[in-house]
């Protein structure tokens, strides 16, 4: 995932849908959202997503998001969606309302964009943090025409330029707790803003079902089901191709980062797609869906047993990769050439394409996968966002 500026790539590399029948009543006003308008929740049942709600009133709509950042228990929040077209309730005087759909948004994290492309609403981004590090080639040219401002990101953040856009939603993410005095102060400024926890889901396929959670902003219930839909056929697809292979590589991640090896979880989205890869997580009996700091002489030892190494930052060529500690060339990865990693699609300003379309497709980062670990399946060697380091 990718945060602002890739600062949290670089640190540690979301409750069944409450469904409501769709009713038509009316607003104080006596004014009615029309069949259109209502219709946008009808797609919007969960299947995989544990870290957000949405529950349908009949003339608005209740998203709530739940313990929204690593190591939160018992925190939710409710944003209030009431359609542009109808006056809002009586009952929501002193709630979050957010008018829908909205047309001026700003992502405080890269990893947004690809359900804002997804969803084809890149129009409708105004600002970021860390333009440089986008990945998007239509949100690239729009960035390079001034369409598109860069807000900065942590104690940088330029409060003066967000008021100065109007956005009607800023799309924020939590790491910590400490969020919440960012989540005030934009709030003392009259501004809406929404956290997306994608990043906490446990499979690669509720963290692309959040695409539902930001169509529910943009009046997009029915696309952004369609879309997810498909890339779920097509991920169960490619899982089932693998599901009966009797040899399981087993598989390193990752690369230390300033002396702490951060570790995917066992139970993280990563591990998942390892596992639906018909491969085996080298940690997999951690019990953890955040990441988790092991020794580098753990990994020295633990390497021994992997057949594959993938996801190792940022490094292009073994030449580098051992650059960064001698030690690994003696990794039998390393001697194999079993050495593959997810930076294939990355921009000028190093944007990793992973990060940003990846997070809504994991359909390919499977097939990708499936490719690597098991050519004798799948001996076509075109990959999406990996390529073999060498």
């Amino acid at each position: 995932m990718q945060f602002w500026s890739n600062t949290i790539m670089l640190k540690f590399f979301p409750i069944l849908i409450l469904f409501s029948i769709l009713g038509l009543s009316s607003c104080k006003s006596g004014k009615k959202a029309s069949p259109e308008k209502l219709k946008i929740s009808e797609n919007l049942k969960l299947r995989n997503a544990k870290g957000f709600t949405i529950t349908n009133f009949g003339n608005y709509r209740k998203v709530t998001v739940i313990n929204p950042w690593e190591q939160s228990g018992g925190i939710s929040f409710d944003y209030y969606l009431v359609d542009q077209s109808i006056e809002i309730p009586e009952e929501l005087k002193g709630k979050q309302v957010i008018r829908t759909p909205v047309t001026r948004v700003i992502c405080l994290s890269t990893s947004h964009v690809g359900f804002l492309s997804a969803l084809h609403e890149t129009s409708s981004l105004k600002a970021l943090s860390g333009t440089s590090f986008v990945s998007d080639p239509e949100v690239q040219k729009s960035i390079a025409k001034k369409e598109i401002a860069d807000v900065g990101y942590d104690q940088g953040i330029n409060y003066e330029l967000i008021l100065s856009l109007k956005p009607d939603l800023i799309i924020a993410y939590g790491v910590g707790g400490d969020v919440t005095g960012f989540l005030n102060k934009l709030h003392d400024l009259g501004l809406n803003v929404i956290l997306n926890g994608e990043y906490l889901e446990e499979t690669p396929l509720a963290k692309a079902e959040w695409i539902k959670f930001i169509g529910a902003f943009y009046n997009k219930g029915e696309e952004a089901g369609a879309y997810f839909s498909t890339v779920e056929k097509n991920y169960n697809s490619i899982a089932q191709t693998v599901g009966s292979v009797r040899k399981h590589p087993v598989v390193l991640t990752g690369l230390p980062y300033k002396d702490a090896w951060w570790m995917a979880g066992g139970h993280s989205n990563l591990a998942a797609l390892i596992h639906d890869a018909g491969a085996e997580f080298l940690w997999k009996d951690n019990s953890s869906r955040e990441a988790f700091v092991v020794s580098l002489e753990e990994v020295v030892i633990r390497s021994a047993k992997a057949d594959f190494w993938i996801n190792c930052g940022t490094v292009n060529t073994i030449e580098e990769l051992i650059s960064t500690d001698s030690r690994f060339s003696s990794f039998p990865q390393v001697q194999k050439k079993a050495i593959f990693n997810n930076n294939l699609r990355v921009g000028p300003g190093g944007g990793n394409d992973y990060w940003e379309r990846g997070v809504v497709r994991p359909d390919l980062i499977l097939a990708d996968l499936v490719r690597i670990f098991h050519p004798e399946i799948d001996t076509t060697q075109l990959f999406n966002f990996y390529k073999r380091v060498q």
